[in-house]
């Protein structure tokens, strides 16, 4: 186990599969206690046994994070537990793609509201514990798709911006009280991501995409600069992906 987190306790939402979980395991084995969140409760147990044999706490939290009341009792479990979070990633999100002729106002909700309404009620929950201790990170795992917009992801674009400008403006409040804000924004990423609204499992191009573990490794590079530094944006994208 490291040493760079030693002491400090992460909050990782959407952190059953993918880019979550590899966060969630390159935290704890920098030496943070973890607590992890996402709808999967199955998945989330396994995970934090996983957790537990590095010799961190790990604490599991099955919860829909665009509810209100599933976010307080993800704040509440983490209170009792640890009495307080350092670090936040907001990487609870979703995807569909194609023209917006094929998208539905559902499909704009469940995507608005698992990108971003979920980063600021996770946001809302725990950043004024870091505020009063003036210290904490919150990352935002984003996508490039926040910084350009893209054919066939008009919706999926428009939520990555928020959460870009959300995170702008959250920087610009909390620089001064020790809160530092980091996004990490990747292109293609081979996960289960998007799989059956717009990605098919078996694409040979998902071969030629970023690992989880090239991302969750940005985020520990956001959360362990000097107390002096905070880097704001992390862009990424693999070799196959022109800018």
């Amino acid at each position: 186990m490291g040493e760079l987190l030693k002491g400090k306790v992460a909050v990782v939402t959407g952190a059953s599969r993918g880019i979550g979980e590899a966060t969630a395991l390159t935290l704890a084995q920098a030496g943070a206690d973890v607590v992890v969140t996402a709808r999967t409760g199955d998945e989330l147990a396994a995970l934090a046994e996983r957790l537990a044999r590095m010799d961190v706490a790990a604490l599991p939290v099955a919860a829909d994070l665009t509810r209100e009341e599933d976010v307080a009792r993800l704040r509440e479990a983490t209170l009792a537990r640890f009495g307080r979070a350092d670090i936040l990633v907001n990487n609870a999100g979703v995807g569909k793609y194609g023209p917006l002729s094929a998208l539905s106002a559902a499909d704009y909700d469940w995507m608005m509201n698992t990108n971003m309404r979920s980063s600021f009620l996770c946001t809302s929950a725990f950043l004024p514990g870091m505020l009063e201790r003036r210290q904490g990170w919150v990352v935002f795992v984003s996508s490039v798709a926040g910084l350009k917009g893209l054919p066939n992801e008009s919706v999926y674009c428009a939520t990555k911006f928020a959460q870009m400008g959300f995170a702008q403006a959250l920087d610009y409040e909390t620089r001064e009280q020790g809160v530092k804000v980091s996004v990490v924004a990747p292109g293609g990423v081979g996960t289960h991501f998007a799989f059956g609204t717009g990605r098919t499992p078996g694409d040979p191009s998902l071969e030629a995409m970023m690992d989880a573990k090239d991302v969750a490794e940005a985020v520990l590079f956001a959360v362990t600069q000097p107390p002096k530094v905070r880097v704001f944006l992390i862009g990424m994208r693999p070799m196959s992906e022109p800018l």
